[in-house]
């Protein structure tokens, strides 16, 4: 799956789990805290990526 799916997906879950946060037992928010340490640090490894690459010293 493509990241930037994966975080339209994960960003769908944790706006419906913000709503419906007295219906989720601690397992189940620790399961999308997790998804969210994933994602947002695959996101933020492949940004680091790209700035090097530009060789920018101003994004550093």
């Amino acid at each position: 799956m493509q990241l930037h799916q994966r975080g339209v997906d994960l960003l769908l879950k944790v706006m419906d789990a913000a709503d419906h946060v007295e219906e989720l037992n601690p397992n189940q928010i620790q399961s999308l805290l997790r998804e969210v340490v994933e994602v947002m640090g695959a996101i933020l490894e492949r940004d680091a990526r790209h700035i090097l690459q530009a060789d920018d010293p101003a994004h550093i």
